[in-house]
């Protein structure tokens, strides 16, 4: 994302953007691009969150709590980042 702005932004072609963009899919599609580049890590504190109506949970406390349902001995430790 950072290169296709900055090739924007120094060219100032859309068509280059666009092809680089193509190209890049195209690795993606092909699978030539590891999996943990797609992946996110974050700190979880459980507990530490707002339970009140309308309030959401981060997506990571979310794969947390729903590990932590699947097996209790899967929760993550107090500042544990988790991936999602």
């Amino acid at each position: 994302m950072r290169a296709s702005l900055r090739l924007l932004f120094v060219s100032k072609d859309l068509s280059l953007v666009k092809r680089y963009v193509q190209r890049q899919l195209a690795k993606v599609m092909a699978g030539r691009v590891p999996l943990r580049d797609f992946i996110f890590a974050k700190e979880v504190r459980l507990g530490t969150y707002s339970t009140t109506a309308g309030a959401t949970l981060p997506p990571a406390v979310v794969v947390a709590s729903k590990a932590l349902a699947a097996d209790p001995r899967m929760e993550p430790k107090n500042g544990e980042r988790v991936r999602y």
